[in-house]
């Protein structure tokens, strides 16, 4: 498989979520939280996957009550323990719809820069 059919291919998939989104809107969050975070492993963007949760983290730490800096302690969980301690985070402390937008903006940022590279 080439490259240009990955790319195509994992623009197909992000573009599909987006259009879901949109049509559902934002009252099935956790679902759509899911969608993305599986889209993006399916899509070898398990160190994108990282950063969006760990971004996540840092940014809400005082509100979820997250002492440690996460950035040092990513490595030591599982991408899986990383996505379930963020999701749990945000459930508690009424964060969920923050957790769907960093996911939502990073997505269309990778949209993004696949549609630039596809330009090139």
């Amino acid at each position: 498989m080439s490259l240009f059919s990955d790319q195509y291919s994992l623009k197909h998939v992000f573009s599909n979520i987006l259009a879901t989104i949109n049509t559902l809107g934002s009252k099935y969050k956790t679902p759509l939280i899911l969608r993305m975070f599986g889209a993006l492993n399916r899509s070898n963007l398990t160190i994108e996957n990282r950063y969006i949760l760990c971004n996540f983290l840092d940014q809400y730490s005082d509100l979820i009550g997250l002492k440690n800096n996460i950035y040092s302690e990513n490595n030591k969980r599982s991408l899986n323990q990383l996505f379930l301690m963020a999701y749990k985070k945000a459930k508690d402390a009424k964060l969920l719809n923050e957790l769907y937008h960093e996911y939502l903006n990073s997505i269309r940022a990778i949209c993004q820069k696949i549609e630039m590279n596809d330009e090139i």
